[in-house]
């Protein structure tokens, strides 16, 4: 978990100085849909591309290259492994509240 809370935290992943915790910090950001389990639909994926419902590590690689202007991760690496893992903590700890 430690790899995806500190990727979660990370400037560097993007273009314009943002990291997950930008939007994020303390379960902040969130719509009610984020307390359902993934796939869920999210209202930015489907304002800006049309997706009705999208899983963690989709929604991951949508935040990267939409408001955080970067790359996606190789759909392989441990990078994106790990930070979707601890996108679905966040979910789960939100989810609770």
């Amino acid at each position: 978990m430690k790899l995806g809370q500190s990727l979660y935290a990370d400037p560097t992943l993007s273009t314009n100085d943002m990291a997950c915790s930008s939007c994020h910090s303390d379960g902040a950001g969130f719509n009610d849909t984020f307390k359902q389990p993934y796939p869920h639909q999210v209202q930015m994926a489907k304002d800006v591309s049309g997706i009705e419902a999208i899983d963690a590590e989709g929604m991951v690689q949508f935040c990267l290259v939409r408001p955080m202007m970067s790359k996606p991760l190789p759909w392989d690496s441990k990078e994106l492994a790990a930070l979707t893992a601890y996108v679905e903590e966040v979910r789960q700890d939100v989810a609770k509240r």
